[in-house]
């Protein structure tokens, strides 16, 4: 048989898997005869059987000599070798649940529900070694001449397609700053006054506040008459457990043109649990992922951050565990001045090239957060730069320019413009990372 199929079907099935224990013997010989580079046959697998003392167990040389005649060609050895693997599971899932069955007459829900878990998470990483895994697996070489077509932002710099979480301390204006984002999308106008947002209709599942104080921030945000349309109101909703997808899944099929949607606030809809917090958080995160899927949605989700906020790092600001923020595509927080009508979006994101934080101001008259000054346009030279600055610390241009391999005279223009720009400081010649403009 085939190096590859035996390889395949070793990674398919373990020993444990075969139901007749003699099966599982004769499948072990198998192996060792493959592992010595010794062709398995009737010969040679009895041979090693009989080394170990196994060959009458299984019925001596005659029953290998009737199993090679019903063996099976490499074509269809891997069908065969998965549905071994499956039928093993089963067998297994069945076992758990007859000991779970009696274990819960006589020991406390709780243990028995935590033993539960326990057995399903083992159960699930066995099941990884059994999956159709030679139809899922890819050579990078593959996957690099594939030609994908680029995710959208829904509004550039900040919310690109995918799952995007946003927090920030109470009163820090959260719900402003999502209205903001929603009504930009509808107009394909500019979010926050300065970042063009991709025109379509926005859901906000407003679920902090109930109609009536909605109407009056709406007015406050559109004084002079009714707002655009094209942003839907949802100030109740189903819980994650209690029909929220299949709603979502009717609202997005009813109306194609959706691109955000905005659950304002995440534990409304899905309370975390404290119990095995990153576990749990994990799980929070993963049914909006599978439901996004190949939907290209922005789905926007708004948390509270910790008391103790994660400085100038959003991914150590949301509360919960990193459950949460490894599990979403991007992380944005806002951060408020307690003294003065200004604060800051920090972000970060998988595909977010940008993360310097954006300077924002409060208008108290209209609602709304704007972008206090223009950011620094971040081309793919600049980004060199700073990246060689965070690896190797303070340099001087000659040392860029020999690390960058780039003419002296050029660097030292992108240094100047860049200084400008206060994207880096100039010390006596010798140029570094700006913190205080990225904390600003």
């Amino acid at each position: 048989m085939d190096r590859e199929v035996i390889l395949g079907v070793r990674q398919l099935v373990a020993s444990s898997d075969f139901y007749l224990e003699k099966h599982a013997h004769i499948y072990e010989a198998c192996l060792s005869c493959f592992e010595q580079k010794i062709p398995p046959d009737v010969f040679t697998v009895s041979s090693t059987l009989k080394d170990r003392g196994l060959l009458d167990a299984i019925g001596g040389i005659t029953f290998l000599g009737e199993l090679m005649q019903e063996q099976v060609t490499y074509v269809h050895a891997p069908h065969y070798a998965r549905t071994v693997a499956r039928m093993a599971r089963q067998r297994r899932l069945v076992e758990h649940l007859g000991s779970l069955m009696a274990s819960a007459y006589t020991n406390d829900p709780d243990k028995v529900l935590e033993e539960a878990e326990h057995r399903l998470d083992l159960e699930r990483m066995t099941g990884a070694l059994s999956d159709d895994w030679q139809d899922q697996v890819a050579d990078g070489a593959d996957i690099w001449q594939k030609e994908y077509t680029p995710r959208p932002f829904i509004v550039d710099g900040i919310l690109p397609a995918g799952i995007t979480l946003l927090h920030g301390l109470p009163k820090t204006n959260k719900s402003w700053l999502c209205k903001g984002l929603c009504y930009a999308v509808a107009q394909g106008g500019k979010a926050l006054g300065h970042l063009q947002a991709d025109r379509g209709e926005a859901l906000y599942l407003n679920l902090e506040m109930d109609e009536e104080l909605l109407n009056e921030r709406l007015k406050v945000m559109f004084p002079e008459g009714p707002p655009p349309r094209g942003v839907k109101f949802f100030c109740d909703w189903p819980t994650i457990d209690n029909g929220f997808f299949s709603r979502l899944e009717n609202y997005v099929t009813a109306r194609p043109y959706t691109k955000l949607v905005i659950v304002d606030t995440l534990v409304r809809v899905f309370p975390l649990e404290t119990k095995d917090g990153y576990r749990a958080d994990a799980r929070l995160i993963e049914p909006f992922t599978k439901f996004n899927a190949n939907r290209g949605l922005s789905i926007l989700l708004v948390h509270h951050s910790r008391k103790l906020s994660g400085g100038n790092d959003p991914i150590l600001g949301a509360s919960g565990s990193t459950g949460i923020t490894g599990s979403v595509d991007s992380i944005l927080e806002l951060v408020k001045d307690p003294e003065e009508p200004k604060g800051k979006l920090m972000r970060v994101g998988r595909r977010i090239r940008d993360n310097a934080p954006l300077p924002l101001k409060w208008d108290s008259l209209l609602g709304q957060w704007c972008v206090s000054e223009q950011p620094a346009r971040m081309t793919p030279e600049r980004m060199a730069v700073l990246d060689l600055l965070e690896e190797h610390g303070p340099l001087s241009p000659k040392k860029v320019s020999a690390l960058l391999e780039r003419p002296a005279a050029s660097v030292r223009r992108l240094l100047n413009e860049m200084h400008a720009a206060r994207l880096v400081s100039n010390m006596n010649g010798i140029y570094a990372l700006n913190e205080e403009s990225l904390m600003a």
